[in-house]
């Protein structure tokens, strides 16, 4: 599942530790305003803890369900339609395994699971708005409700250890010993007006983006990322996109020298650091300068290290092209 914008809604969850009740209370709300784009709810009549007093009628029912129905395993499929259907759903969802639904298109946008613990929804703005306010009800904080791929990054360390090794500010640089190193410098163009484009792309992510990546969440326009800042960077691969986890390292600005590097994270494609730095002589001229630390990243993309190593050559390629 991914949080990026589209005409119906983005993906949102619960944070860890916002509570059973300020959980299970998104997870109502979020079926019901839903409620007239559901196509089906599935819900598991099974939980890991016993069912609360209040649950137990409409377990009760569930079961009859299933029973009469002739089904196998515990799994029920609802029709959100039905008041009482609908009601079976909201009063199962925040105590059992596992339960979801999906619109009228087939596309899962609903799920609560973990007997309480986790939920997951792909909310518009109004019904965001009508979650965020339950959530509040509950005793929980709007803030408790977050997009799912920030929460998501927040989980993730880095795959790497010398963070902060592509040293932005330094003019010289000596790579830490043991990676694959890569430097190199452009020229890109000369004038004021082009050192604040520049400067203005560098810390914005335009390197990135003008080579065919995206950001995900993106940033507000004018702003510039932020040391700290965790992102999405989606490459398109083919009909494929393959999302990066990073994390802004540094950020360097000086009437001389601007410059953004970011580290990669926990599942992506390789372990290292990337930086993107845009410096002046004393004559104007602007040069762009790509510093990178490489090593194979972990799992799966180890084997396909070499591949990488492909796209990775083609990327630079742009990045060079990207301020010109």
């Amino acid at each position: 599942m991914t949080d990026a914008v589209s005409d119906d809604g983005r993906w949102f969850t619960v944070r860890d530790d916002a509570g059973r009740a300020a959980t299970a209370a998104a997870a109502r709300a979020a079926l019901r305003t839903q409620r007239g784009r559901l196509g089906r709810v599935d819900v598991d009549v099974l939980s890991d803890e016993e069912w609360p007093e209040e649950a137990r009628p409409a377990v009760r029912t569930a079961q009859q369900r299933l029973a009469a129905g002739g089904r196998r395993g515990t799994s029920l499929s609802l029709d959100p339609r039905a008041d009482e259907e609908l009601d079976l759903a909201l009063t199962l969802a925040p105590f059992s395994i596992g339960c979801s639904a999906v619109d009228h298109g087939g596309r899962l946008v609903w799920e609560a699971n973990d007997t309480g613990a986790g939920a997951a929804f792909r909310l518009t703005s109004a019904e965001e708005e009508v979650v965020r306010s339950a959530v509040v009800g509950a005793g929980g904080d709007p803030g408790d409700l977050v997009l799912l791929s920030a929460h998501h990054l927040g989980r993730k360390g880095f795959a790497y250890e010398v963070v902060g090794g592509t040293a932005l500010a330094a003019a010289r640089w000596t790579p830490p010993a043991g990676w694959r190193a890569y430097e190199r410098t452009v020229p890109v163009g000369s004038g004021p007006g082009l050192w604040a484009e520049a400067s203005a792309a560098v810390l914005s992510w335009g390197v990135k983006t003008r080579s065919g990546f995206a950001v995900d969440p993106p940033l507000a326009p004018g702003r510039a990322a932020r040391a700290g800042e965790r992102s999405w960077l989606v490459a398109r691969i083919g009909p494929l996109r393959v999302r990066e986890p990073v994390q802004v390292v540094e950020t360097v600005v000086t009437n001389r020298r601007v410059a953004l590097a970011y580290g990669t994270l926990d599942g992506h494609p390789v372990a290292g650091e990337e930086a993107f730095v845009v410096h002046r002589d004393d004559d104007g001229t602007v040069h762009l300068t790509l510093r990178s630390l490489t090593r194979a990243g972990r799992g799966p993309w180890r084997a396909l290290f070499p591949a990488v190593l492909v796209a990775q050559k083609v990327y630079r390629r742009r990045y060079l092209r990207s301020l010109v």
